[in-house]
Protein backbone atom coordinates (compact mmCIF):
# COMPACT_ATOMS: atom_id res chain seq x y z
CA UNK A 1 0.00 0.00 0.00
CA UNK A 2 1.60 3.53 -0.87
CA UNK A 3 1.84 6.28 1.91
CA UNK A 4 -0.76 8.16 -0.19
CA UNK A 5 -3.59 5.70 1.45
CA UNK A 6 -1.74 5.96 4.72
CA UNK A 7 -2.33 10.23 4.85
CA UNK A 8 -5.73 9.59 3.42
CA UNK A 9 -6.44 7.67 6.35
CA UNK A 10 -4.86 9.74 8.99
CA UNK A 11 -7.32 12.80 8.14
CA UNK A 12 -9.38 11.23 10.77
CA UNK A 13 -7.13 11.82 13.16
CA UNK A 14 -7.23 14.97 13.07
CA UNK A 15 -10.69 16.42 13.70
CA UNK A 16 -10.30 19.97 13.68
CA UNK A 17 -14.33 21.74 13.79
CA UNK A 18 -14.32 24.37 11.40
CA UNK A 19 -15.82 27.59 12.41
CA UNK A 20 -19.12 28.50 12.12
CA UNK A 21 -20.53 32.11 11.32
CA UNK A 22 -19.91 34.36 14.14
CA UNK A 23 -22.23 36.49 15.41
CA UNK A 24 -22.71 36.51 19.55
CA UNK A 25 -21.33 34.65 22.53
CA UNK A 26 -23.66 32.30 24.44
CA UNK A 27 -24.36 35.06 27.30
CA UNK A 28 -25.05 37.78 24.46
CA UNK A 29 -27.52 35.60 23.73
CA UNK A 30 -29.09 34.90 26.96
CA UNK A 31 -28.65 39.12 27.39
CA UNK A 32 -31.19 39.08 24.05
CA UNK A 33 -33.61 36.48 25.54
CA UNK A 34 -33.78 38.34 28.31
CA UNK A 35 -35.11 41.45 26.43
CA UNK A 36 -37.15 39.86 23.71
CA UNK A 37 -38.70 36.76 25.15
CA UNK A 38 -42.60 37.04 24.84
CA UNK A 39 -43.31 35.34 27.98
CA UNK A 40 -41.12 37.76 30.33
CA UNK A 41 -42.72 40.75 28.45
CA UNK A 42 -45.66 39.28 29.58
CA UNK A 43 -44.69 38.72 32.98
CA UNK A 44 -43.13 42.15 33.35
CA UNK A 45 -46.21 43.63 32.26
CA UNK A 46 -47.65 42.08 35.60
CA UNK A 47 -45.08 44.55 37.46
CA UNK A 48 -47.38 47.78 36.12
CA UNK A 49 -50.64 46.18 37.08
CA UNK A 50 -49.43 45.52 40.43
CA UNK A 51 -48.15 49.15 41.00
CA UNK A 52 -51.91 50.09 39.57
CA UNK A 53 -53.25 47.94 42.78
CA UNK A 54 -51.15 49.73 45.14
CA UNK A 55 -51.92 53.51 43.95
CA UNK A 56 -55.88 52.08 43.99
CA UNK A 57 -55.34 50.83 47.62
CA UNK A 58 -54.09 54.59 48.67
CA UNK A 59 -56.61 55.90 47.40
CA UNK A 60 -59.55 57.40 49.81
CA UNK A 61 -63.10 56.18 49.31
CA UNK A 62 -64.98 58.73 47.60
CA UNK A 63 -67.96 60.48 49.23
CA UNK A 64 -71.46 59.98 47.85
CA UNK A 65 -74.07 62.56 47.44
CA UNK A 66 -78.00 61.99 46.81
CA UNK A 67 -80.54 64.40 46.08
CA UNK A 68 -84.59 63.99 45.53
CA UNK A 69 -87.28 66.46 44.83
CA UNK A 70 -90.60 64.97 45.75
CA UNK A 71 -94.31 66.46 45.61
CA UNK A 72 -96.54 65.70 48.41
CA UNK A 73 -100.50 65.64 49.31
CA UNK A 74 -101.85 69.07 48.92
CA UNK A 75 -99.14 70.62 46.37
CA UNK A 76 -96.47 69.98 49.39
CA UNK A 77 -93.26 70.17 47.08
CA UNK A 78 -89.68 68.97 49.07
CA UNK A 79 -86.13 69.14 47.70
CA UNK A 80 -83.16 67.36 49.38
CA UNK A 81 -79.55 66.74 49.23
CA UNK A 82 -77.28 64.45 51.57
CA UNK A 83 -73.95 64.22 51.49
CA UNK A 84 -71.81 60.84 53.30
CA UNK A 85 -68.17 60.65 53.64
CA UNK A 86 -66.83 57.14 54.70
CA UNK A 87 -63.79 58.22 56.80
CA UNK A 88 -62.75 54.53 56.39
CA UNK A 89 -60.56 55.47 60.03
CA UNK A 90 -58.14 51.93 59.71
CA UNK A 91 -58.80 50.71 56.61
CA UNK A 92 -56.24 52.40 54.18
CA UNK A 93 -52.70 51.26 55.79
CA UNK A 94 -53.71 47.67 55.74
CA UNK A 95 -54.61 47.52 51.88
CA UNK A 96 -51.97 49.56 50.80
CA UNK A 97 -49.17 47.22 52.52
CA UNK A 98 -50.90 43.98 51.46
CA UNK A 99 -51.04 45.74 47.92
CA UNK A 100 -47.26 46.26 47.97
CA UNK A 101 -46.08 43.07 49.07
CA UNK A 102 -48.26 41.52 46.24
CA UNK A 103 -46.37 43.72 44.17
CA UNK A 104 -43.07 42.76 45.71
CA UNK A 105 -43.83 39.37 44.59
CA UNK A 106 -44.58 40.19 41.41
CA UNK A 107 -41.53 41.44 40.96
CA UNK A 108 -39.24 38.56 42.42
CA UNK A 109 -41.19 36.21 40.46
CA UNK A 110 -40.34 37.70 37.11
CA UNK A 111 -36.51 38.02 38.77
CA UNK A 112 -37.15 34.42 38.83
CA UNK A 113 -38.52 34.10 35.63
CA UNK A 114 -35.12 35.78 34.05
CA UNK A 115 -33.14 33.58 36.00
CA UNK A 116 -34.66 30.27 34.74
CA UNK A 117 -34.72 31.56 31.08
CA UNK A 118 -31.13 32.33 31.16
CA UNK A 119 -30.59 28.93 32.24
CA UNK A 120 -32.66 26.93 29.70
CA UNK A 121 -31.02 29.55 26.93
CA UNK A 122 -27.67 28.19 28.14
CA UNK A 123 -28.64 24.88 28.35
CA UNK A 124 -30.48 25.06 24.46
CA UNK A 125 -27.22 27.06 23.73
CA UNK A 126 -25.05 24.20 24.86
CA UNK A 127 -26.98 21.09 22.69
CA UNK A 128 -26.32 23.57 19.53
CA UNK A 129 -22.79 23.71 20.52
CA UNK A 130 -22.45 19.50 21.01
CA UNK A 131 -24.64 19.03 17.98
CA UNK A 132 -22.06 21.71 15.41
CA UNK A 133 -19.34 19.75 17.11
CA UNK A 134 -20.77 16.46 16.21
CA UNK A 135 -21.70 17.54 12.71
CA UNK A 136 -18.08 18.95 12.45
CA UNK A 137 -16.63 15.53 13.53
CA UNK A 138 -19.16 13.26 11.11
CA UNK A 139 -18.62 16.07 8.30
CA UNK A 140 -14.62 15.51 8.70
CA UNK A 141 -14.79 11.48 9.11
CA UNK A 142 -17.03 11.51 5.93
CA UNK A 143 -14.79 14.08 3.73
CA UNK A 144 -12.00 11.95 4.52
CA UNK A 145 -13.85 8.65 3.65
CA UNK A 146 -15.07 9.50 0.33
CA UNK A 147 -11.15 10.13 -0.36
CA UNK A 148 -10.35 7.04 0.90
CA UNK A 149 -13.08 5.51 -1.30
CA UNK A 150 -12.04 7.09 -4.63
CA UNK A 151 -8.37 6.41 -3.94
CA UNK A 152 -9.25 2.55 -3.86
CA UNK A 153 -11.58 2.33 -6.50
CA UNK A 154 -8.99 4.14 -8.39
CA UNK A 155 -6.03 1.47 -7.19
CA UNK A 156 -8.65 -0.91 -7.82
CA UNK A 157 -8.59 -0.25 -11.44
CA UNK A 158 -5.18 -0.24 -11.42
CA UNK A 159 -4.86 -3.68 -10.03
CA UNK A 160 -3.23 -2.43 -6.82
CA UNK A 161 -6.12 -2.82 -4.32
CA UNK A 162 -8.79 -5.42 -3.65
CA UNK A 163 -12.70 -5.16 -4.59
CA UNK A 164 -13.25 -6.06 -0.68
CA UNK A 165 -11.16 -2.92 0.42
CA UNK A 166 -12.59 -1.21 -2.00
CA UNK A 167 -16.48 -1.86 -1.00
CA UNK A 168 -15.34 -1.26 2.81
CA UNK A 169 -14.28 1.87 2.36
CA UNK A 170 -17.64 2.59 0.33
CA UNK A 171 -20.02 0.96 3.32
CA UNK A 172 -17.99 3.67 5.13
CA UNK A 173 -18.29 6.35 3.40
CA UNK A 174 -22.47 5.41 3.38
CA UNK A 175 -22.76 5.07 7.00
CA UNK A 176 -20.94 8.43 7.75
CA UNK A 177 -22.80 9.56 4.95
CA UNK A 178 -26.17 9.05 7.39
CA UNK A 179 -24.31 10.30 10.31
CA UNK A 180 -24.26 13.98 8.51
CA UNK A 181 -27.44 13.64 8.12
CA UNK A 182 -28.71 12.90 11.32
CA UNK A 183 -26.27 15.40 12.67
CA UNK A 184 -27.46 17.79 9.91
CA UNK A 185 -31.11 17.64 11.56
CA UNK A 186 -29.55 18.00 15.17
CA UNK A 187 -28.39 21.58 14.16
CA UNK A 188 -31.28 22.93 12.79
CA UNK A 189 -33.75 21.35 15.41
CA UNK A 190 -31.40 22.76 18.15
CA UNK A 191 -31.20 26.06 16.39
CA UNK A 192 -34.83 26.23 15.97
CA UNK A 193 -35.41 26.15 19.56
CA UNK A 194 -32.61 28.16 20.71
CA UNK A 195 -33.97 30.78 17.97
CA UNK A 196 -37.82 30.67 19.97
CA UNK A 197 -35.90 30.45 23.22
CA UNK A 198 -34.33 34.26 22.62
CA UNK A 199 -37.42 35.63 21.02
CA UNK A 200 -35.77 35.89 17.32
CA UNK A 201 -38.23 35.35 14.66
CA UNK A 202 -38.60 31.98 12.63
CA UNK A 203 -35.75 32.46 10.13
CA UNK A 204 -33.61 34.73 11.73
CA UNK A 205 -29.81 34.50 11.50
CA UNK A 206 -28.37 32.50 14.93
CA UNK A 207 -24.97 31.29 15.36
CA UNK A 208 -22.72 31.57 18.29
CA UNK A 209 -18.77 32.67 18.98
CA UNK A 210 -18.31 30.56 21.52
CA UNK A 211 -17.22 26.16 21.47
CA UNK A 212 -18.44 24.24 23.64
CA UNK A 213 -14.87 23.22 24.59
CA UNK A 214 -14.05 26.57 25.64
CA UNK A 215 -17.10 26.68 27.51
CA UNK A 216 -16.80 23.53 28.94
CA UNK A 217 -12.92 24.24 30.11
CA UNK A 218 -13.71 27.91 31.50
CA UNK A 219 -13.13 27.27 35.57
CA UNK A 220 -16.14 28.55 37.36
CA UNK A 221 -16.19 31.29 39.79
CA UNK A 222 -19.33 31.79 41.35
CA UNK A 223 -19.80 35.76 42.13
CA UNK A 224 -21.83 35.26 45.31
CA UNK A 225 -21.23 33.08 48.48
CA UNK A 226 -23.24 30.23 49.33
CA UNK A 227 -24.73 32.10 52.08
CA UNK A 228 -25.42 35.20 49.96
CA UNK A 229 -27.09 33.23 47.31
CA UNK A 230 -29.10 31.82 49.04
CA UNK A 231 -30.45 35.24 50.75
CA UNK A 232 -30.61 36.66 47.12
CA UNK A 233 -32.07 34.35 44.95
CA UNK A 234 -35.24 35.28 43.92
CA UNK A 235 -37.51 32.43 45.06
CA UNK A 236 -36.32 32.40 48.07
CA UNK A 237 -36.97 35.93 48.18
CA UNK A 238 -40.32 36.02 46.75
CA UNK A 239 -41.20 33.31 49.68
CA UNK A 240 -40.16 35.40 52.56
CA UNK A 241 -42.14 38.12 50.63
CA UNK A 242 -45.24 35.81 50.64
CA UNK A 243 -44.89 35.41 54.73
CA UNK A 244 -44.53 39.68 54.66
CA UNK A 245 -48.09 39.75 52.63
CA UNK A 246 -49.83 37.43 55.18
CA UNK A 247 -48.65 39.25 57.86
CA UNK A 248 -49.94 42.23 56.23
CA UNK A 249 -53.56 40.42 55.56
CA UNK A 250 -53.97 39.48 58.70
CA UNK A 251 -53.21 43.10 59.79
CA UNK A 252 -55.57 44.48 57.06
CA UNK A 253 -58.32 41.82 58.51
CA UNK A 254 -58.41 43.14 62.01
CA UNK A 255 -58.35 46.64 60.33
CA UNK A 256 -61.40 45.82 58.47
CA UNK A 257 -62.91 44.17 61.41
CA UNK A 258 -62.86 47.35 63.95
CA UNK A 259 -65.21 50.60 64.15
CA UNK A 260 -65.47 52.98 61.40
CA UNK A 261 -67.46 56.17 60.98
CA UNK A 262 -69.27 58.12 58.29
CA UNK A 263 -69.99 61.52 58.44
CA UNK A 264 -73.30 63.13 56.76
CA UNK A 265 -75.05 66.05 56.33
CA UNK A 266 -78.16 67.04 54.42
CA UNK A 267 -79.96 69.71 53.68
CA UNK A 268 -83.72 69.99 52.72
CA UNK A 269 -86.28 72.43 51.17
CA UNK A 270 -89.70 72.35 51.75
CA UNK A 271 -92.42 74.41 50.43
CA UNK A 272 -95.57 73.56 52.39
CA UNK A 273 -99.13 74.66 51.83
CA UNK A 274 -103.13 74.37 52.29
CA UNK A 275 -106.02 75.00 49.83
CA UNK A 276 -106.93 77.02 51.81
CA UNK A 277 -107.05 80.81 52.00
CA UNK A 278 -106.43 82.78 55.39
CA UNK A 279 -106.01 86.35 56.22
CA UNK A 280 -102.05 88.25 56.53
CA UNK A 281 -101.19 90.77 58.72
CA UNK A 282 -102.66 93.73 56.03
CA UNK A 283 -106.12 91.36 56.37
CA UNK A 284 -106.11 90.72 53.03
CA UNK A 285 -107.04 86.86 51.71
CA UNK A 286 -103.84 85.03 51.21
CA UNK A 287 -103.15 81.25 50.68
CA UNK A 288 -101.45 79.42 53.20
CA UNK A 289 -98.28 78.12 52.19
CA UNK A 290 -94.35 78.16 53.37
CA UNK A 291 -90.83 77.46 52.86
CA UNK A 292 -89.22 75.59 55.23
CA UNK A 293 -85.12 75.21 55.26
CA UNK A 294 -83.30 72.56 57.26
CA UNK A 295 -80.05 71.60 57.77
CA UNK A 296 -78.76 68.00 59.37
CA UNK A 297 -75.39 66.65 60.78
CA UNK A 298 -74.91 63.54 61.65
CA UNK A 299 -72.61 60.74 61.77
CA UNK A 300 -73.06 56.58 60.89
CA UNK A 301 -70.80 54.62 63.07
CA UNK A 302 -70.13 50.79 62.49
CA UNK A 303 -70.15 48.54 64.92
CA UNK A 304 -68.34 45.43 64.79
CA UNK A 305 -70.38 43.33 67.14
CA UNK A 306 -70.81 40.17 65.01
CA UNK A 307 -68.32 40.35 61.73
CA UNK A 308 -64.93 41.05 63.01
CA UNK A 309 -64.08 39.10 59.66
CA UNK A 310 -62.94 36.12 62.09
CA UNK A 311 -63.15 33.95 58.70
CA UNK A 312 -60.70 36.31 56.78
CA UNK A 313 -57.89 36.53 59.87
CA UNK A 314 -58.00 32.96 60.28
CA UNK A 315 -57.04 32.31 56.20
CA UNK A 316 -54.42 34.45 56.34
CA UNK A 317 -52.32 32.77 59.30
CA UNK A 318 -52.99 29.74 57.35
CA UNK A 319 -51.59 31.01 54.54
CA UNK A 320 -48.61 32.42 56.53
CA UNK A 321 -48.15 29.33 58.26
CA UNK A 322 -47.75 27.57 54.60
CA UNK A 323 -45.67 30.73 53.78
CA UNK A 324 -43.11 29.76 56.67
CA UNK A 325 -43.15 26.03 55.45
CA UNK A 326 -42.79 27.43 51.49
CA UNK A 327 -39.43 29.29 52.75
CA UNK A 328 -37.88 26.46 54.65
CA UNK A 329 -38.36 24.18 51.35
CA UNK A 330 -37.04 26.27 49.15
CA UNK A 331 -34.02 26.80 50.84
CA UNK A 332 -33.63 23.41 51.36
CA UNK A 333 -34.37 23.14 47.73
CA UNK A 334 -31.61 25.63 46.82
CA UNK A 335 -28.76 24.52 48.95
CA UNK A 336 -29.30 21.19 47.19
CA UNK A 337 -29.03 22.11 43.91
CA UNK A 338 -26.01 24.26 44.84
CA UNK A 339 -24.21 21.36 46.47
CA UNK A 340 -24.82 18.84 43.73
CA UNK A 341 -24.19 21.87 41.03
CA UNK A 342 -20.70 22.04 42.50
CA UNK A 343 -20.18 18.43 43.13
CA UNK A 344 -21.35 17.60 39.36
CA UNK A 345 -19.13 19.91 37.77
CA UNK A 346 -16.04 19.31 39.72
CA UNK A 347 -16.47 15.30 38.62
CA UNK A 348 -17.04 16.61 34.96
CA UNK A 349 -14.38 18.66 34.83
CA UNK A 350 -11.94 15.68 36.13
CA UNK A 351 -13.44 14.05 32.79
CA UNK A 352 -13.25 16.44 30.72
CA UNK A 353 -9.54 16.56 31.74
CA UNK A 354 -9.00 12.82 31.11
CA UNK A 355 -10.34 12.59 27.82
CA UNK A 356 -8.70 15.97 26.71
CA UNK A 357 -5.48 13.98 27.50
CA UNK A 358 -5.13 10.31 27.85
CA UNK A 359 -8.55 8.75 26.55
CA UNK A 360 -7.92 11.01 23.07
CA UNK A 361 -4.53 10.59 22.98
CA UNK A 362 -4.24 6.86 23.18
CA UNK A 363 -7.30 6.50 20.76
CA UNK A 364 -5.92 8.03 18.22
CA UNK A 365 -2.26 6.86 18.70
CA UNK A 366 -4.12 2.84 18.71
CA UNK A 367 -5.48 4.24 15.05
CA UNK A 368 -1.90 5.39 14.03
CA UNK A 369 -0.32 1.88 14.83
CA UNK A 370 -3.24 -0.12 13.14
CA UNK A 371 -2.85 2.35 10.04
CA UNK A 372 1.42 1.52 10.04
CA UNK A 373 0.49 -2.09 10.08
CA UNK A 374 -2.25 -2.01 7.58
CA UNK A 375 0.24 -0.02 5.68
CA UNK A 376 2.72 -3.22 6.26
CA UNK A 377 0.09 -5.61 5.27
CA UNK A 378 -0.49 -6.99 8.30
CA UNK A 379 -4.35 -6.09 9.37
CA UNK A 380 -6.73 -6.06 7.07
CA UNK A 381 -9.12 -2.80 6.24
CA UNK A 382 -11.65 -4.16 7.84
CA UNK A 383 -9.32 -4.09 11.13
CA UNK A 384 -8.53 -0.45 10.13
CA UNK A 385 -12.03 0.92 10.23
CA UNK A 386 -13.20 -0.72 13.17
CA UNK A 387 -10.60 0.91 15.21
CA UNK A 388 -11.01 4.29 13.46
CA UNK A 389 -14.64 3.52 14.40
CA UNK A 390 -13.64 3.38 18.44
CA UNK A 391 -11.85 6.64 17.90
CA UNK A 392 -15.28 8.25 16.31
CA UNK A 393 -16.75 6.40 19.37
CA UNK A 394 -14.02 8.39 21.75
CA UNK A 395 -14.29 11.83 20.16
CA UNK A 396 -18.41 11.20 20.38
CA UNK A 397 -17.66 10.27 23.89
CA UNK A 398 -16.13 13.03 24.57
CA UNK A 399 -18.10 15.33 23.12
CA UNK A 400 -20.86 13.88 25.76
CA UNK A 401 -18.64 15.00 28.23
CA UNK A 402 -17.84 18.34 27.22
CA UNK A 403 -21.85 19.15 27.28
CA UNK A 404 -22.22 16.93 30.92
CA UNK A 405 -19.77 19.65 31.84
CA UNK A 406 -21.27 22.52 30.55
CA UNK A 407 -24.41 21.59 32.12
CA UNK A 408 -23.20 21.58 35.11
CA UNK A 409 -21.31 25.07 34.32
CA UNK A 410 -25.07 26.10 33.92
CA UNK A 411 -26.32 24.50 37.12
CA UNK A 412 -23.78 26.02 39.06
CA UNK A 413 -25.15 29.48 37.60
CA UNK A 414 -28.57 28.74 38.01
CA UNK A 415 -28.08 27.56 41.55
CA UNK A 416 -26.62 30.38 42.71
CA UNK A 417 -29.23 32.67 40.33
CA UNK A 418 -26.97 34.63 38.53
CA UNK A 419 -28.55 36.80 35.75
CA UNK A 420 -26.43 38.78 33.11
Amino acid sequence: MTRMTFLALTVLLTVVPPSFAQEMTVEELVAVALQRSPDLQAARAEIAIAAGRVTQAGVRPNPVVAAGHGHGAMDMKTTTVGVEWPLALHRRPGRVAVARGEADIVSLSVRDGERLLASTVRAQAGRLLAAQRTFDIASEALAAARRLRDLLDRRVSEGGSTTLDANLAAVEALRLEADVALATGGVQASTIELRALAGLPAGAPLALRDSLEGLAATPVLPRLTVAAALEARPDIRAAIARIGVADARIDAARREGRMDLTLAAGYARSNVGFDLFAFDHRGARAPIQDIFHSVTVGAKLTMPWFDRHQGTIAAAQAERAGADTLVTARQLTARAEIDAALARERETRRAVELYAGEVRTLARQNVEVMLEAYDLGRFPLSDVLAEQRRYLDVEAGYTDVLMRAYEARTAVANAFGEVP
